[in-house]
């Protein structure tokens, strides 16, 4: 710290740096997140330009939560959008947090991400019971899991969500050999779609001298069918009865794997040698499991939080390039201890070498500290004004009708009878003559009045549903025989118009009078 010009709490403050009390142990958190000692007004001011969402939900916090955990979150926004400017197209972030303000990190990456970006919340169970040996009756239950806000950059952002199977797992799910000798499995089972699936008739064909079973048809396109026949992950054989049977085969070597969950159970907390004593370890095998999801050899990480270095010794183990940084200059000692572990990766840090022998290994070889003084300084504009964002418009409320359904439906009775408007039919009861929205209903109410209803059979209810319009469904009856004759048709045409009429009369009578 002293290379930085750091001697003090002062200075370590003024550079933005945490600094040790007498034990050598950092601020707890109660000490950081206040307004007074982080947060500068012109931060508040930045955030309200580049994203007013995250600036009002801040506020809500404030009411909600604390004004520590406003803080906290002030904090974290103006690291999130610098996250968010330089992440390439293909860039995901991964954000770890616990209980304590997930729900609201996950709010503030839905305003400054969007929530269209937003991929999986993952649930890492990090322990399986806590059991603290209190006299006191514990008043919740124990907490186990941290939660981990998964989000893309944009829908290019690639991911690997496959998990390899154990020897043991590989040899029960292929446990069947073809001539060749590639492992297979029998998925016949995906031959044809399902008939809850809905009828599909452009997938309803013979092939082969099959055909498809029920109106749901095959599972491919026949020019698809007869590309996997001719790569062998279709097969025709005859049965011990003589029978020709198809059956679809999933060799091993074709498949992909098996997704993982959300829900990660399978990772223990770090232990043994790779424990460091930073109050928030995570073990490597969580990094590395994230790092071979999203990311390839050669591609850049960067661990924005870097105290307990799991992120960039799984990054080296993987061989991506990575950068670190964290508040803590506690950190770097942890590090360098981290990387001391792993002598099979030939990692020496900076001051540790001759100069020689760093020109030897290769600057690559070498990790380079930078304090607050040597950091590289923005060179492109400021992007307050580029990414500001108005404000949305306040909310449209639904609509509450003048009339219920009930009373719609009894005055259109009395008026004009029991007959269904589209067919004729005549139905006495209110299940069988339904109220119809002739166009469809809006979700917000706007036309639930009588000038948009009209009366209709079940079958033409049914027929028109929100696609059809009143002559389609008159098209539709007559086809179906409600409607005998097409001169008929034309009659309920002209009937349906001078009834529609009304309703439009109607409701100009009962409307309330506009408000001034």
């Amino acid at each position: 710290m002293d290379t930085w010009n750091v001697h003090d709490p002062e200075s370590a403050y003024a550079m933005g740096l945490e600094y040790p009390d007498q034990e050598g142990i950092s601020s707890k958190f109660q000490d950081i997140w206040n307004f007074q000692t982080l947060i500068y007004e012109e931060d508040r001011a930045r955030i309200e330009a580049r994203s007013p969402a995250a600036h009002h939900l801040i506020e809500v916090i404030r009411w909600t939560h604390s004004e520590s955990t406003a803080a906290y979150m002030t904090f974290m926004a103006l690291r999130i959008l610098e996250i968010h400017r330089i992440l390439k197209p293909t860039g995901s972030l991964y954000l770890h947090c616990d209980h304590e303000a997930n729900a609201y990190l996950r709010q503030m990456m839905d305003a400054l991400f969007g929530a269209s970006n937003f991929r999986n919340e993952i649930i890492w169970q990090r322990h399986t019971s806590q059991q603290r040996g209190s006299q006191h009756q514990p008043k919740k239950w124990g907490q186990t899991h941290d939660t981990i806000l998964y989000y893309a950059r944009t829908r290019k952002a690639p991911i690997n969500p496959f998990r390899p199977l154990t020897d043991e797992e590989r040899e029960k799910k292929f446990s069947r050999v073809d001539a060749q000798g590639r492992r297979y499995y029998d998925d016949s089972a995906h031959i044809w779609r399902t008939p809850n699936m809905g009828a599909r008739p452009n997938l309803c064909y013979q092939w082969r001298g099959f055909s498809n079973p029920h109106p749901s048809g095959w599972r491919l396109s026949q020019d698809r069918l007869e590309e996997e026949y001719q790569k062998g992950n279709f097969v025709i054989y005859t049965d011990s009865k003589g029978e020709r049977r198809l059956q679809r085969r999933m060799y091993e070597d074709n498949w992909r794997g098996t997704i993982r969950g959300s829900i990660w159970d399978d990772i223990n907390p770090a232990s043994g040698g790779e424990r460091t004593g930073y109050p928030t370890q995570k073990p490597q095998e969580l990094a590395r499991r994230i790092l071979e999801a999203s990311s390839r050899p050669g591609d850049i990480v960067l661990d924005c939080f870097a105290g307990c270095a799991y992120v960039p010794v799984a990054a080296e183990q993987l061989q991506r390039r990575w950068l670190a940084c964290d508040m803590s200059p506690r950190a770097w000692t942890i590090v360098r201890r981290q990387f001391h572990k792993q002598p099979d990766l030939h990692i020496r840090t900076e001051g540790e070498l001759a100069e020689a022998l760093q020109t030897r290994l290769g600057d690559d070889r070498v990790i380079h500290v930078r304090g607050p003084n040597q950091l590289p300084s923005r060179t492109d504009t400021d992007p307050t004004v580029q990414r500001s964002m108005t404000l949305k418009d306040a909310p449209v409320y639904r609509k509450r009708a003048l009339e219920k359904d009930q009373a719609i439906w009894e005055a259109f009775v009395a008026e004009w009878g029991h007959g269904c408007w589209y067919c004729g039919k005549v139905k006495e009861s209110r299940r069988e003559l339904q109220l119809d929205h002739i166009a469809p209903n809006h979700r917000d109410g706007t036309n639930d009045d009588c000038w948009n209803r009209a009366l209709a059979c079940i079958d033409c209810n049914g027929d028109k549903g929100n696609r059809l319009t009143p002559e389609q469904t008159m098209d539709r009856a007559l086809k179906a025989g409600r409607i005998a004759t097409p001169a008929l048709r034309r009659e309920q045409a002209n009937n349906f118009r001078a009834r529609h009429e009304w309703t439009q009369k109607r409701w100009e009578t009962i409307r309330p009078a506009p408000l001034l």
